[in-house]
């Protein structure tokens, strides 16, 4: 196909910044068939991540939505019941789920271009690798971690964020034909529809984590240096909450974990950690010496063990490991076959549920609460048959058992 020349929609973009100007834009899109969708988040400077902007496309307008500026966007959260289009995002995991917590947006269908490249076979899943391939466009990267917070926005932010979501409506033309042409199309109907009902009911890990502190390298710590890790690091979090900044930014992880191993008492020790800011150290210096003094005098705390509060499941019988290891063959010869990754048509845990409770039945497979529909049209057969081929497991079998690498010390040993 010819390249796809997206100017003439970039020059016809409008900035968004008044409830009148969205409600407008909105009536005038109504009847479109599909909606490309992209966000920007400044999650990467500030203390919390919040949807920054929204850039939207039909086939013939696009314009950028402001969150900052328009006070009101209840004409886009109203949108899904005026207008039946396929809203079309890269990655719609990430994008659908923040419109839904930032702005309470439920998005009843979309189609997610990611998955469709995946399902499709490709080697490469990225935006612009996409759309450079099927489009004959390349997306400049180089504005990909700026600051979306800023205002007023440049004229490159304007067009970076824009072409993200104008070259989303044809690239899902092209995989749509593409998924039609491998019988796939109903595979990423399903994906997509998950992903929309998992946008919708999107929850938050709990806020209260006891081990929010311990940041990568702290494992390695002591007891003691764990406590005066944890007393930084709350220190560091409240400045950078009362900063809104990104807490890394106040304070590198790597002076925290410095800071714990050394535990200096005074501020010319402090200065000499690395990675320490001396603007930091000038404004927040004492406040760092308290921090270290109450962790200095606190419990030492120790961490619990890895697997601590997972449920163990028992190791496998061999007839268990052995008809797992059958299913992966049928499984990794279908994905060779299909051209895409194992792991989309069945995962190792779900095989190893197969073997462990031995379904009768495709309805029994799909009580298992492992499989989409799609997979089980794919392969459900096929491992019922395995499963028909082993027979039942002998009453002897036993558990296998799992060799434990035992460390070696470095030195001679009596």
């Amino acid at each position: 196909m010819s390249p796809f020349d997206p100017q003439p929609l970039l020059d016809g973009a409008v900035l968004i910044e008044t409830t009148a100007q969205l409600e407008r834009f909105l009536d005038d899109i109504a009847d479109t068939d599909v909606l490309g969708v992209d966000t920007e988040s400044a999650g990467f400077y500030r203390y919390k991540a919040t949807v920054n902007l929204i850039q939207v496309s039909t086939r013939d307008r696009a314009a950028i939505i402001d969150p900052q500026a328009v006070k009101d966007l209840s004409p886009l959260r109203d949108f899904p019941r005026k207008s039946s289009c396929e809203w079309i995002f890269h990655g719609a995991g990430y994008d659908a789920g923040a419109l839904f917590k930032f702005l309470g947006l439920e998005i009843p269908h979309l189609f997610d271009t990611r998955v469709a490249a995946e399902l499709a076979g490709l080697p490469e899943l990225g935006l612009g690798a996409l759309t450079e391939r099927y489009l004959g466009l390349t997306l400049d990267k180089k504005l990909q971690r700026c600051d979306w917070s800023r205002r007023p926005l440049t004229e490159g932010m304007k067009k970076y964020g824009l072409l993200d979501a104008i070259c989303l409506v044809p690239l899902r033309d092209v995989l749509r034909a593409e998924l039609t042409r491998l019988q796939r199309l109903s595979w990423v109907e399903e994906e997509c529809a998950i992903l929309a009902d998992n946008a919708r009911h999107r929850t938050d890990p709990p806020s209260e984590d006891p081990f929010a502190f311990v940041i990568k390298g702290a494992a390695r710590l002591a007891p003691r240096q764990l406590a005066v890790l944890k007393e930084v690091w709350e220190l560091r979090d409240r400045i950078a909450r009362s900063m809104d900044r990104a807490p890394f930014m106040v304070v590198a992880n790597q002076a925290l974990l410095e800071i714990a191993r050394q535990m200096p008492r005074s501020l010319a020790g402090l200065a000499a950690v690395s990675h320490m800011s001396g603007e930091f150290l000038r404004r927040h210096g004492k406040d760092l010496q308290a921090a270290i003094k109450r962790g200095c005098e606190a419990e030492p705390i120790r961490l619990p063990p890895p697997d601590e509060g997972r449920p163990r499941e028992p190791p496998p019988t061999n007839w268990e490991a052995e008809t797992t290891r059958a299913l992966r063959e049928i499984r990794d010869q279908t994905a060779q076959r299909l051209r895409v990754a194992p792991s989309l048509l069945a995962s190792g845990h779900a095989l190893f549920e197969i073997a462990r409770r031995r379904p009768a039945s495709l309805e029994d497979l799909r009580a298992l609460g492992e499989f989409r529909n799609w997979q089980l049209d794919l392969l459900g057969e096929a491992f019922l048959a395995c499963l028909v081929r082993r027979g039942p497991p002998p009453a002897h079998a036993g558990r296998t058992r799992r060799r434990r690498r035992r460390s070696r010390r470095s030195g001679s040993e009596a």
